[in-house]
This record gives C-alpha cells, structure tokens and sequence, in this order.
C-alpha cells in the first residue's frame, strides 16, 4: 500500500488539530454559556421572587398563609408567585419547614439540611422571614427561557462547522504555502540526481526551513564547484601528461625507423622528459596525499641557517646564471622554528623556485624570518614583474594557466604553489601572497608554534 505524501499528512494533521481545538472550544463555550445562562435566570429569580415575598409579608405579616392556597386550590398562586409552579423552586421557612414545593420537595416537611444550606435568605427589616431555594437538578427553563439555549447552542454549531470550513482552507493556503519550498527542493535533489549539480533553490524565510534551503544552494554550489575543478584537473593533467609523452614518443619511432641516431644529446631529452612525469607524478601523489589527510608531518627543532645555507647552495648556479641577489635574513633571536625540515625545503624551493622564473636580471629574492604571536613567518620577496590582482586568489589553484610559470615549457609540473599551501596547511599554517605589477610578489608562509 503506497504511503500517504507530505502534503496529504500536512493536511490531515492540520485538519485533526483544527477540529479538536474547534469541538473543545465549542463544548466549552456550549457548557459555560449554558450554566451562566442559568445562573442568569436563577438570580433573576430569586430577586423577583425575593420581592414578592417581601412584598406579600409587608401586607399580611405573616407567611403561614402562602402554605395554604397550592393545597386549597391547587395549580393557583397569588399574583407575582406563579414562577413557582416550576420544579425545583422551594420557599421555605427559617426553622426548614417548606411552605411552597414541588412533587419531591412536599410543603409541611423539614428542608433537608443539605439542600438548606444552599438556599437564599429573605430578610426583611433586617430580619430572616423565610428562604428561597432553587435546586438545580429540579429546575427546568420556561419555554422561552429553553427556547433560547436552543438557540444559542444552534448558533455555536453553525459557527463551530463554518469554523471548520474555513479551517480546513486555511490549511490547504499554509500547507501549501510551508510544502512550496520542500517542493522546489525535492526538484533540485532530482536534478542533482541526474548530473545537474549547480541548483538555486529561492529561499523564502529566515527559519529552520530557510536554514535547510540555504545549506542546500552552498552544498550544491559547492560540488558543482568541485566537479568543474576535478574536471579542469583531469583535462590538465591529460594535457601535462601529452606534452612529456609526444616528446618521448616522436624520438623513439625516429630512432626505430633509423631516421634519427640515438646521439647522447638525443638520449639526454628523453631523460628529460621522463624526469618531468616523475616530477608530475611525484607532485599528484603529494598533493592526493594531503587531500586525503594521510600526508606524512614529522614536525621537530629545524635550525634556519641550516636551511638557508642548503638553499643557498642549491640554487647558487642558476642564480649566477640569471645575475640575480639571493639573500636570506632572520631576527637575531629567532634560530630555530619547529616543523618538517624535508617539507620546509620543498614549500622554499617551490618559492623560490617561483621567483626566479618571473624575476628579470638584475632583481633581487629575498628571504627573512621572523617572529609572530603564536607562530613564525617566513616570506619570500621579489623584484618580479608581479601578479594581476584578478589573479592572487587564484595562483595557488591547481594548473592554473593565468601565470606564465604554469607551463611544462618551463620543465615545471605547474602544481609548485598548489604544494606549497598543501603542506603549510598540513603544518597547521598559512600562506599568502601580496603582489603590485612591476614591483615584485611576497609570498609569506606562517607557521605556528608548537
């Protein structure tokens, strides 16, 4: 048996709980109205009646005679008392004896004391003649009087139906109205199940839904985000790959065809080429590692002049070869910083590395060390040709193609910096970069304490 839909349980629900609080409110209004209505009547009686009575002992003295005439000629009341041809209408003397009754409650006998207590006293001239008792599961309306309960309950139960009506077209206006944007959402799940992931479902409300639709549009933004770039990256490394690959491919048929001789000039190509896919491929598993969580940080003391002199050897040839000043400074109290001296060198190189490709000769790279609260930054500083400002968000994307330094041309894999801010982040730090055109970029690398 097929489930009832959302919207069907919205209703329904909506609609048993219109029609509980809509019989509850009835049935108590119906009650109250009723016993105020009755009570209404009843102090309205026993006023009237109170004054006849007064009225008749003001003119005889006496009450003794008013116990006389329902027995001498029954079904008559002297004029003023003929309310007292109802049941459940009882004068009674102060010592309990009735002198007006009904059929249970027989003039001549003793009131009993229950029922006594509830009477309400005559008095006059500030003496107690006789009580006046209306026992309620005797008394019964007039016709009138029960003419117009009648009346007042119909009025409730048409207004209790047309209540429900309106209820119920309430509940299809605010139910679909609340289901509106469960809908839209549904609809863009569907069409995320379907490939389309880039889905903007409106937002119509600041609460808990609205929270949920706003959660959705940055999740979907996010993995339609996510798989442009795992689409560029796959595109990319293709094309990283072809370049390398066309290369090694051309000389190896030239040189089984017997075209070509396999000179060691020839060979050395090759080799080349093959250096820059192990580089590749060495760059995609640092950078899959990190992704993954599973890059290995072996933070310890690291000694900043033993970095800065392995640099500095690394790079003295190409250095000279360029006419460039490579310098490297750091405050006087700072000697060590705490990290992972393998990954240290590699996020330097990287910079460095960088620099000198888009630094002119003649210009100057300068590395300086020092203290931040809580931490360590080290920045690399160039006299370059800069960086457009449309591109700073974007240098540390993964073969971003903005930058003349992504290309294999250059014997780079293009993913330098994209290693970079994978292993400062692995370190628990930052990296940023400043950058103006013609002045040069500082790439500065933070790294915390222990």
């Amino acid at each position: 048996m097929k489930s009832l839909s959302i919207r069907t349980k919205f209703i329904l629900a909506f609609m048993a709980a219109s029609l509980v609080a809509i019989a509850l409110v009835g049935i108590f209004t119906s009650v109250v109205s009723n016993r105020q209505f009755q009570s209404f009547i009843e102090e309205r009686l026993v006023e009237e009646l109170s004054d006849r009575v007064v009225a008749y002992y003001d003119q005889y003295h006496t009450l003794s005679r008013i116990g006389n005439f329902p027995t001498s000629a029954p079904g008559t009341y002297p004029p003023g008392f003929e309310s007292f041809n109802r049941p459940g209408i009882l004068l009674i003397m102060p010592n309990r004896i009735i002198l007006i009754g009904d059929e249970i409650h027989t003039p001549g006998n003793q009131m009993p004391l229950a029922e006594f207590n509830d009477a309400h006293p005559i008095e006059y001239d500030g003496k107690i003649i006789a009580y006046l008792a209306i026992i309620t599961p005797q008394f019964r309306p007039n016709p009138q009087e029960q003419e117009f309960v009648e009346r007042t309950n119909s009025a409730l139960f048409y207004a209790s139906v047309i209540a429900v009506v309106l209820a119920i077209l309430l509940g299809l206006i605010f139910t679909n109205s609340l289901l509106k944007p469960l809908s839209n959402l549904n609809t863009a799940i569907g069409k995320m199940g379907k490939g389309e992931l880039l889905q903007e479902v409106p937002k119509t409300s600041d609460d808990e839904l609205g929270e949920v639709i706003e959660g959705f549009n940055q999740m979907s933004n996010a993995l339609a985000t996510a798989n442009a770039r795992r689409e560029q990256l796959t595109a990319d490394i293709a094309h990283e790959l072809r370049s390398p690959l066309t290369v090694i491919n051309g000389y190896l048929e030239a040189l089984q065809d017997g075209v070509l001789d396999p000179t060691p000039e020839r060979i050395e190509i090759i080799q080349q080429e093959v250096s820059q896919l192990n580089r590749l491929i060495s760059d995609l598993r640092t950078l899959a590692l990190a992704d993954s969580g599973q890059l290995e940080i072996i933070k310890d003391k690291v000694n900043l002049q033993t970095i800065f002199n392995h640099l500095l050897n690394a790079y003295e040839l190409i250095i000279a070869s360029k006419n460039l000043d490579l310098s490297f400074t750091s405050e006087e109290q700072l000697t060590y910083i705490y990290a992972d001296e393998g990954r240290i060198l590699q996020v330097l190189s990287n910079l460095i590395t960088n620099a000198i490709r888009h630094t002119n000769e003649g210009g100057k790279i300068m590395i300086n060390a020092s203290k931040k609260q809580n931490g360590t930054e080290i920045e690399v500083k160039d006299t370059g040709e800069g960086i457009p400002k449309e591109d700073l968000d974007l240098v540390f994307e993964r073969f971003y193609r903005a930058d003349p330094s992504r290309q294999t041309s250059s014997g780079q894999s293009g993913l330098g910096l994209s290693i970079v801010k994978a292993l400062i982040k692995a370190h628990g730090g930052k990296v940023d970069v400043k950058s103006e055109i013609g002045k040069g970029s500082t790439f500065s690398v933070f790294l915390p304490y222990q």
